[in-house]
């Protein structure tokens, strides 16, 4: 979820959609360093996903190609690791059938301020279209589909109607698309006091949070309902929790939120410093 601002930072929503993201680039904090993780877990569920791409309609070859999209990709290698299942997975359906295999195209998708491109330098170069289908099956250092990058926010519409075969999104569904304005605003009963988590927080405060997040998960039905061929599937994998309570955060969100809310304090405390320090130039 997205965290409330601190109380003396204003942030528009629209700011937000701009500035979060994953820490990109190549060093020792980025995401490209640190998503083993969720590499794992991707790992984990790649059955699954192959169920889901079994029941995918087969259209025409001819006409259209087939297209895949990872919503909320970030700038790892998790992301083209997992088209590159999809495309190879849905290549071999139409070998299976004796089909002539499309032509394939794979749209990362993600907030304007992700790092698209170290994401694109990660990419395999393109395998030479027009060569047999074994040969781009066996191609492994190669990519057997189009790539291009969508900025924006899931949230909303994306793509043209009708046009997205399969969607795929994994550990992304929980940030919300904005925050709730009851949670910062200090005369509503669901202030969150400041806070960047809701663990422990009043009922109050969690319906807040509830209600964005019911508001969004409608919002990204809705687009991809008009987005997805006919015929097609989504693959979510969503974050959860063992309790009922939508505050509590136990075990290790506990310990990220706590750490999160002490950076944030750090951060807050850094900019009131540097404010005041403008302040005492001007006024020398």
């Amino acid at each position: 979820m997205l965290p409330p601002m601190g109380d003396n930072v204003v942030v528009s929503n629209m700011e937000l959609e701009r500035l979060l993201s994953m820490k990109g680039g190549k060093g020792e904090g980025s995401y490209v360093n640190n998503s083993q993780a969720q590499a794992m877990h991707a790992k984990s569920m790649l059955h699954l996903l192959k169920e889901t791409l079994d029941r995918v309609e087969l259209g025409d070859s001819r006409e259209k190609p087939f297209v895949v999209v990872d919503l909320g990709c970030s700038c790892g290698s998790n992301t083209i690791n997992v088209v590159d299942v999809m495309i190879k997975h849905m290549m071999k359906r139409y070998e299976g059938l004796g089909l002539e295999p499309p032509e394939f195209s794979a749209f990362f998708s993600d907030l304007p301020s992700n790092d698209f491109n170290t994401l694109f330098q990660l990419l395999p170069p393109m395998a030479n279209y027009g060569v047999s289908m074994e040969e781009c099956l066996a191609a492994k250092n190669h990519r057997s589909y189009f790539a291009a990058g969508v900025p924006g926010s899931f949230y909303r519409r994306l793509f043209p109607a009708r046009s997205i075969n399969v969607f795929h999104s994994a550990f992304s569904l929980h940030w919300l698309s904005q925050i709730p304005e009851a949670v910062t605003d200090k005369r509503s009963s669901a202030y969150n006091k400041g806070r960047v988590f809701i663990h422990g927080a009043d009922e109050t405060t969690a319906n807040a949070y509830k209600k964005q997040f019911q508001s969004d998960l409608a919002g990204f039905l809705r687009s991809r309902s008009v987005e997805i061929k006919k015929g097609g599937s989504m693959f979510l994998v969503c974050l959860g929790r063992t309790s009922l309570d939508p505050t509590d955060q136990g075990g290790g969100g506990i310990l990220f939120g706590t750490h999160f809310q002490d950076a944030w304090d750090d951060l807050v405390r850094e900019n009131q410093f540097h404010h005041c320090h403008q302040l005492h130039l001007k006024k020398s």
